[in-house]
């Protein structure tokens, strides 16, 4: 548990604390997903600021190494982050829960492969792990399907593995509870 956290604990209040960070990422529900990734640029001789970038996976990625593409990136000065935190609040509509990115990623690394996994006939394979009806099969389908490309296919297990699964790591827990929390939700 961190300071802050303690602190409000401790004294029973109602409110969520806002952290600083150097990276963190967050997926918003939409088609597809949206990842918003925080970063801290911290180049000596000059104050530290935030590059808040949104991320889209690209249709067809595979084609062109193009994984992600970048729609929107905004640069706030350290002392505006608070703030415009604050804001994230009220703009940012259904964030991810960390317990949802596995499938999330899932789905974004079909939209990008959609066409080789076509070629490559495991179509059928593919689309059983993302069939809404029984999520815990889902995932058992992904393991499997991950497995396969890890053993067949490894430079496509990397392309995942290194472009796919960075957005998982780092992931703002604390910022998903603070929209929640600010949207009055659990």
């Amino acid at each position: 548990m961190r300071l802050q956290e303690e602190y409000i604990k401790r004294h029973n209040l109602k409110y969520k604390p806002v952290y600083h960070v150097k990276n963190t990422n967050i997926f918003l529900k939409s088609q597809p997903h949206v990842i918003i990734n925080i970063k801290l640029e911290d180049e000596s001789g000059r104050p530290a600021h935030y590059v808040v970038s949104h991320f889209r996976p690209n249709h067809k990625g595979y084609l062109d190494g193009n994984y992600f593409f970048k729609f929107k990136e905004n640069v706030y000065q350290y002392d505006e982050y608070t703030s415009f935190i604050t804001k994230c609040t009220k703009m940012f509509e259904s964030p991810l829960k960390f317990e949802q990115i596995k499938l999330a990623l899932w789905e974004m690394f079909l939209y990008c492969f959609d066409g080789w996994i076509v070629d490559e006939i495991l179509k059928k394979f593919a689309e059983e792990a993302t069939q809404p009806s029984c999520s815990d099969k889902g995932m058992e389908v992904i393991s499997l399907f991950l497995n396969h490309l890890q053993t067949h296919h490894p430079l496509i297990w990397n392309i995942y593995n290194d472009e796919f699964r960075k957005y998982e790591i780092d992931y703002a827990e604390w910022l998903v509870d603070l929209i929640n929390f600010s949207k009055g939700l659990p």
